[in-house]
């Protein structure tokens, strides 16, 4: 041993005569690479050396398509940021082996092509064969080479040999406890859900949404509302922090969300937002793991009271929490006894105070503790908040996504795809899924449900509602073995009893949350006929608070239903138990009693079903103002009554069917008073002629919303055009995109066309290529959008006074029908000459020229219409468009210039609009029009000039007169061939 040591020390005296050479002439690299990046010494940072070295090895991957090779480029970029600094020391680490350093950095990237694999493994390695490279290039690097390797000198001296190295061990440990928290908390359990076909668990990494937080110190005033602060997702929250307060409602997500960063902290997975937690190692550690014990779990003793089967060596624990690379996760303090609760408190403060390093995260619900709770300790306070739309939405495919997983035959997982669309259009439609859906637990809920009764949720409610209490009261607490923590034990009948009892004040009330004392007051009353219940009324408000999953604490002081569906249900349960049909039916119109009145219906019993509906629909007659409302009303209740007596049923279906579908537009203004209840009643297309199918649209347009949204997707394929003309009045009464794609996307628009009124709508048309006919409305300069328009035929731009180039026209060269309406008379028509498939053309605007002679437009023509805000055009030229066949004028003098060109002879369609005084006689010599169409015109002579057109098939008076009075077609009595279509009135179908 002693000549070992003698070789390393002159080694040692060797590399530092090297140093003091090498500070003699300028720095080189160690040639590790051919041709670096940068002239070295200076540097290129990895995701720029990710961008530049990737194209020197393209030629090996010609045959990986281009987005593969990004999306390959695109993983080494993102390896790096999540990585940190790869600095001196980083490498010095990893003995400048880059190899080694690869490997260290290296993410899973499953989603990549297995030939893109391979090209973000080979890209990776040389990305760090030349960050050693620069490193070793740079002036101060023999420096730094000969202090490292004295110093490892040092330590092989004094440990003989690496193996015996403590750091040797401890890293080995931290690896075996990795690989044993990935193993562990790689699948997501979710409790109570033993519902059949449906699985306990799923795998996390497909399993897990990131959910929404309020911003710092952030205190819910409302279900869904909090005040005056940013919105963030959890990763950002964590970011700014390293103390953190999750708050959340029972199942929101909390115990998930530790879960998730246990995973990821073990094997080193988080993203960019949280890279530097990839140093962190995770303890998880459960609060209802110890109320039995007599103390909590100081740092050597953290893994065995987790359950954790590995022993480190000393110290470990507290070695990682003094450096900062612990993580410490608290999960529920709300399940630790209330008497304990103040142990727990000081038993964070005191870690704290011995690790200020450390990290930490600790979750409870709301009410379990006060809102400035560990607050001078540095731990900033985040409310989870409920899933929005596109959350509940990406829920629903993680939950499926995992399901698919456990399926052996494809046949299983076809009928999952067929599950979750069901699933979604459910939670969409329903106003009470939809509101159960923003709480993961209870979307959760759903989904077991959906799949194991085969997309049959109970239509009434009743039975979801019976499901989800016997979870939340029950099930949850028991399968996690959380008894008595409040000092009582309730039944699920007793809880379920003085929650019905609460719920029916707050109702009969009026109120959505009532004061902590007068709650503890009124419990104390009502426990007075339940003497078996042990504890005393302040006890028993706490478990109720605490444990059901169904109260919350939305300030200081208050309590509420944390769903207000459950207080409808509980509540309407408890007014059938009192009897009280008459309170009922008096409180109807007011449509917070909506879903009281309608799971009243599903509490009762057959009589009292038949007996609450007739007494809404007599109310209903003695109302008028409310008679809408009320048949309704007792028309939705039908689907919450399993068992009624026929007749009661068919009288309700009888006086609903008086209402719905509406028959007119005016109609379904009226209905869409009534408010959300009529969503649920609007039929789809099937067997509705086009004005009543249009009138349901827009019913459900007024209404706005999801449920109203699905209502009219169901019309997404409905091409009649007075449907088409709702559909498109209805896109700006909801999300921009999403109707785009819900709604628009299920018609080509060709029968007619689609209005794009903002800027928006107007970048919304990349989702919609197949959209062949486009009427842009209002002042937008930038037409470009048009051109994600494929298959475009017909445009129309009206009421632009800004835009006065219309040369980005040109490169659409599919555009056949072309009008320009309430333009600038500035705007110039020379792109039109650039439009060789141009056939039709309408002009209403003041353009600047003499004569029809003047309008650059091509031989082809064979439609021109001349509106009435266009300046007077003479026809002089017309017969230079010899395919013309129909025309549509304004002007009495350009209808008398008509016989002077013989050209226009075979006109098969002719419009005239806004003329005076206007005699036919000389329409006679059109031996070829087939229809004509008349706007508002006045027509003294009458249309009797029109027998002796023997071609004319169709007639439309629009607004016409004749001498003051609606003009009479009699005179066309005996032309049994013409069809006379009178329009402007509102005539019935």
């Amino acid at each position: 041993m002693q000549g070992l040591e003698t070789v390393l020390v002159r080694l040692a005296s060797t590399v530092a005569a090297t140093v003091a050479k090498s500070l003699l002439k300028p720095a080189s690299g160690a040639g590790l690479v051919s041709d670096p990046v940068r002239p070295l010494p200076k540097p290129a940072a990895p995701e720029k050396l990710a961008r530049v070295l990737s194209g020197r090895i393209a030629a090996s991957y010609a045959s990986l398509p281009e987005h593969e090779r990004l999306a390959a480029v695109a993983a080494v970029q993102d390896t790096f940021a999540a990585a940190g600094p790869v600095d001196a020391d980083r490498l010095f680490a990893v003995d400048l082996d880059p190899g080694r350093l690869a490997a260290g950095l290296r993410r899973p990237v499953a989603d990549l092509a297995e030939r893109a694999r391979e090209l973000y493994a080979e890209l990776l390695e040389l990305c760090c064969a030349h960050l050693v490279e620069q490193l070793t290039a740079h002036p101060s690097f023999a420096a730094r080479a000969a202090v490292e390797q004295t110093r490892r000198t040092g330590l092989m001296l004094r440990d003989r040999t690496a193996a015996a190295r403590p750091e040797a061990a401890a890293l080995d440990f931290e690896e075996r406890y990795a690989r044993y928290l990935t193993e562990t908390h790689g699948r997501l359990e979710l409790f109570g859900l033993t519902l059949g076909r449906s699985g306990r668990d799923w795998p996390l990494d497909t399993s897990y949404i990131s959910l929404a937080v309020s911003g710092d110190g952030g205190r819910s005033t409302g279900f869904g509302l909090h005040q005056g602060l940013a919105t963030l997702k959890a990763e950002q929250a964590l970011e700014s922090s390293d103390r953190v307060l999750l708050r959340g409602s029972a199942g929101s997500g909390k115990s998930t969300l530790v879960q998730w960063l246990a995973l990821n902290a073990a094997r080193r997975g988080f993203g960019p937002e949280l890279a530097d937690w990839n140093r962190c190692v995770p303890f998880v550690l459960r609060l209802r793991s110890f109320t039995a014990a007599e103390s909590l779990p100081l740092p050597e003793d953290f893994l065995r009271a987790s359950g954790v089967p590995l022993s480190p060596a000393p110290g470990w624990a507290e070695s990682l929490l003094t450096q900062g690379r612990a993580l410490v996760l608290v999960d529920g303090v709300d399940e630790v006894p209330s008497r304990l609760r103040a142990r727990t408190e000081d038993w964070l403060k005191s870690l704290v105070a011995a690790f200020p390093e450390a990290r930490y995260v600790v979750t409870t619900r709301p009410s379990a503790v006060p809102e400035d709770w560990l607050g001078q300790q540095g731990f900033v306070a985040h409310s989870l908040l409920p899933m929005g739309r596109d959350d509940i939405r990406a829920f629903v495919a993680r939950w499926h996504g995992s399901a698919r997983l456990e399926c052996r035959e494809d046949g299983d997982r076809e009928r999952l795809d067929t599950y979750e669309n069901s699933l979604l259009r459910a939670v969409k439609t329903r106003r009470d899924l939809g509101r159960l859906a923003t709480n993961p637990l209870m979307c959760a809920l759903l989904c077991a449900l959906n799949r194991d009764r085969r997309m049959q949720l109970p239509r009434a409610r009743k039975e979801l509602y019976d499901a989800a209490l016997e979870m939340l009261l029950v099930r949850r607490d028991t399968e996690r073995e959380i008894l008595g923590v409040e000092g009582v034990t309730l039944t699920r009948d007793e809880q379920t009893l003085l929650l019905q009892r609460l719920a029916y004040w707050l109702i009969r009330n009026g109120q959505v949350e009532a004061a902590r004392d007068e709650a503890v007051e009124m419990i104390d009353e009502w426990l007075a006929a339940m003497p078996q219940v042990e504890g005393d009324a302040g006890q028993v408000f706490q478990h109720l608070l605490i444990r059901s999953g169904l109260l919350r604490e939305p300030v200081p002081g208050a309590v509420d239903f944390v769903h207000r569906t459950f207080q409808d249900y509980l509540g309407a349960k408890a007014a059938v138990e009192a009897r009280d049909f008459g309170v009922l039916v008096r409180n109807a119109h007011d449509d917070q009693w909506d879903d009281v009145v309608r799971m009243a219906v599903g509490h009762a019993r057959v009589e009292e079903r038949g007996r609450l509906l007739r007494q809404l629909l007599r109310r209903a007659d003695r109302a008028p103002r409310l008679r809408h409302r009320l048949v309704l009303l007792a028309a939705a209740c039908l689907e919450h009554a399993p068992e009624l007596e026929p007749e009661v049923r068919a009288e309700v279906q009888g006086r609903a069917g008086e209402l719905v579908p509406p028959r007119s537009l005016t109609e379904a203004e009226e209905l869409a008073k009534v408010g959300e209840l009529v969503l649920e009643l609007l039929p789809g297309p099937d067997g509705l002629n086009e004005r009543s199918a249009g009138a349901v649209v827009r019913t459900a347009a007024l209404l706005k919303g999801d449920a109203a949204l699905s209502v009219i997707s169901r019309y997404r394929e409905d091409t009649r055009t007075g449907v088409a003309d709702e559909l498109c009045n209805a896109w700006g009464s909801f999300d921009t995109q999403a109707y785009a794609e819900e709604v628009l996307a299920g018609s080509r628009w060709d029968a007619a066309s689609l209005d794009v009124r903002t800027p928006e709508q107007l970048q919304a048309l990349r989702l919609l290529p197949n959209t062949r006919s486009v009427h842009l409305m209002g002042n937008h300069t930038d037409l470009g959008p048009l051109h994600a328009l494929r298959e475009l035929k017909d445009l129309y731009l009206s009421n632009n006074e800004k835009l006065k180039d219309l040369s980005a026209l040109t490169s659409m060269t599919t555009i056949s029908n072309l009008g320009l309406f309430n333009l600038s008379h500035e705007t110039s028509l020379e792109t039109l000459r650039d439009m060789p498939e141009l056939r039709v053309l309408g002009l209403a605007f003041p353009v600047l020229m003499e004569s029809v002679a003047e309008l650059p437009v091509g031989t082809q023509l064979t439609m021109l219409s001349l509106f009435p805000q266009t300046r007077y055009l003479r026809l002089d030229g017309i017969e230079r468009w010899p395919h013309l066949t129909s025309l549509g004028l304004s002007s009495a003098t350009q209808t008398g210039e008509i016989s002077r060109h013989r050209s226009l002879d075979s006109l098969a369609t002719l419009s005239l609009t806004d003329l005076d005084q206007l005699d036919l006689g000389w329409i006679t010599h059109l031996t070829d029009l087939h229809t004509l169409r008349l706007l508002r015109c006045d027509i003294p002579q009458g249309l009797g000039a029109l027998r002796e057109l023997p071609a004319l098939k169709s007639l439309i008076l629009d607004a016409c007169t004749q001498s003051g009075e609606p003009v009479d077609p009699s005179p066309l009595a005996d032309r049994e061939d013409v069809t006379v279509t009178l329009e402007g009135a509102d005539t019935p179908d």
